[in-house]
């Protein structure tokens, strides 16, 4: 029982810190399945996507998601310009050729606030987001990435990747110092 009541406040306390993104998986079971259906189609594996991504900056998250009905490959990406400043982009990835379809600069709001965050945890960390992922995946037969998005626990950079196989989704946890 103690061990049950210790598990759940420490999962409260994270949630209420906010140190990790809480978007990692869709929310509802029709949207998981959807996603899940989508993902059987889609040949490109997230780490490969992350690859291909980085010739536009350095990958800082990524994610497969339902989108108004499309089905994208989201990557944001951070380029250091010491001229102009610092750069963010969100670039969509085709997981049918596995080549980038559209770059778009993010400039403002949500989006831009949460670029930020994945670069300062992604200046702190040791290993690539890329590498994180492929770890996680390999230590999980069967189970594929749908999303890798950093986040930070005290000051220790960490990747939470969402894994899927089937109906089953799990939520690994990889340092990434």
């Amino acid at each position: 029982m103690r061990r049950h009541t210790a598990i759940v406040i420490i999962g409260f306390m994270v949630l209420a810190t906010g140190r990790l993104p809480a978007q990692a998986e869709p929310g509802s079971i029709d949207a998981r399945r959807e996603l899940a259906r989508a993902l059987v189609g889609a040949w490109l594996p997230l780490e490969r996507g992350l690859a291909v991504s980085a010739r536009e900056g350095t990958p800082l998250s990524a994610k497969y998601e339902i989108d108004d009905g499309a089905f994208p490959l989201s990557v944001y990406t951070w380029k250091a310009d010491t001229v102009s400043g610092d750069s963010f982009t969100e670039v969509i990835v085709d997981f049918s050729t596995g080549l980038v379809a559209r770059v778009d600069t993010i400039t403002a709001g949500n989006d831009l606030a949460a670029a930020q965050r994945q670069k300062a945890t992604m200046a702190r960390a040791k290993r690539s987001l890329g590498e994180a992922t492929a770890d996680a995946v390999r230590a999980n037969a069967g189970y594929r990435a749908v999303s890798a998005m950093p986040g930070l626990d005290g000051s220790r950079p960490l990747a939470e990747v969402t894994l899927v196989r089937g109906d089953e989704w799990k939520i690994i946890t990889v340092r990434l110092d």
